[in-house]
């Protein structure tokens, strides 16, 4: 350990770990992500973890998530005060501050947006995507990162386009939740009997990301349309709502906008529910240009886009690959209609291709990944495999549609 690390550590800890670790998640969404890293350290007795939530816009909800799961927190504030063996993220906010080697990672399915003014200026943008932006990445003339890691090859190419002097540190290193849906669709039949569904009933999970653009920013109508045709028995629909629409508008208000069509069968989860087991269990999968909709693709389901701003994606993203095939969602032709043609003209190959744009290492993130930390943590790995762990089962619709229904008063969740 390094002796002003060392000296740093007080004298009370029991276990002086010879390490430290700082998780930098602004985000409920980049708290996911984080903590599937986080796992990787489990069991090394050498590495203590920090984590910390930088200020973000659309931070709320972050703190609380990691609080209840009872991580060490650290407030920003004195989180930049401290020194590090490592720091990891998932957003690009803060990591100028950090005294640290910083290892970037992206939140969701690789990285599909294009970079967009905001605001009322007219500023060129001068870099395609968001997450390699150079004016972030590159500080006073200092590449910031330490590591950028990557999830798929052609993700080198648009790194070197946008931040050249970024290259060097680019790692491709795959995608965790790539691999827990790989891996977890042996579970599909564990997670329907989990969910309560009834043989012959069909699932539909709607998946909406974030802001204007979104399939509820551009198409809220389509979740309401969705409801009124597709009746149970023989239809359940699960909404999928990105953290950051709850971040932005609070679980009350989504709850005044939407509340009422959970009386007709509709069930939100909340933002600290995983989202795989839905996806794994679905029989379809309507949505937009986010990462979860992507991710559908590699559960091997018909996909079809309720929205989709195509001036929104990069062109070579996997979220364009997606748009290529998947049907669109039109108001002409009756829901079950359309469910059923999409099925009919489902080519299994060719979602397949789509898969495979998120990763290029498949099944190989918590092996890449670990190796790449531990390299920099300058530590000999622990002497087991790592792997992206399987989520539990999920809870009964039934138990998720009544936390909806009450208003999200049942054990103190939120309704969303």
């Amino acid at each position: 350990m390094d002796a002003s690390l060392s000296d740093a550590v007080p004298w009370w800890h029991t276990v002086r770990a010879d390490r430290r670790v700082l998780i930098m998640a602004p985000t409920m969404t980049s708290v996911h992500r984080l903590l599937d890293i986080a796992a990787l350290f489990r069991g090394d007795l050498r590495v203590q973890l920090w984590f910390t939530v930088p200020p973000n816009m659309l931070g709320e909800g972050a703190e609380a998530m990691l609080r209840a799961i009872g991580v060490p927190l650290l407030p920003w504030e004195l989180a930049v005060t401290r020194c590090y063996d490592l720091a990891i993220t998932a957003n690009l906010g803060g990591i100028g501050e950090i005294d640290a080697p910083v290892a970037l990672f992206a939140h969701g399915a690789s990285r599909n947006k294009i970079a967009k003014p905001r605001g009322r200026g007219s500023i060129a943008v001068l870099s395609k995507v968001p997450a390699f932006a150079r004016s972030a990445l590159v500080l006073n003339g200092m590449l910031v990162p330490s590591v950028i890691a990557l999830g798929h090859d052609r993700d080198l190419a648009m790194l070197a386009e946008d931040c050249p002097e970024a290259l060097p540190v680019g790692r491709v290193v795959g995608d965790p939740c790539f691999d827990r849906i790989s891996a977890g669709r042996r579970l599909r039949a564990a997670y329907r009997r989990a969910l309560g569904l009834e043989p012959g009933e069909k699932l539909v999970v709607v998946t909406s990301t974030w802001a204007g653009a979104s399939l509820l920013g551009s198409a809220p109508h389509q979740v309401e349309r969705l409801v009124e045709q597709l009746p149970g028995p023989n239809y359940r629909i699960v909404l999928l709502i990105h953290p950051n629409v709850v971040a932005a508008h609070g679980a009350y208000q989504l709850h005044a906008w939407w509340g009422h069509l959970a009386h007709h069968g509709l069930v939100l989860t909340s933002p600290g529910q995983p989202w795989e087991p839905f996806l794994i269990a679905a029989d379809y999968i309507v949505g937009d240009h986010g990462s979860v909709t992507l991710y559908g693709s590699v559960v091997g389901v018909p996909i079809l886009l309720a929205a989709f701003d195509e001036a929104q994606v990069h062109p070579e993203s996997g979220a364009a690959a997606l748009a290529a095939i998947a049907p669109r969602l039109v108001g002409s032709v009756p829901v079950p209609e359309q469910l059923a043609q999409a099925g009919e003209q489902f080519d299994a190959e060719s979602m397949a291709r789509v898969a495979a744009t998120i990763s290029s290492e498949p099944g190989g993130f918590a092996r890449h990944t670990r190796s790449l930390l531990y390299g920099v943590l300058r530590l000999g790995q622990p002497a087991f495999a790592p792997r992206v762990a399987d989520v539990p089962a999920p809870p009964p619709l039934r138990e998720l549609a009544a936390r909806w229904l009450s208003g999200g008063r049942e054990e103190g969740v939120g309704p969303v």
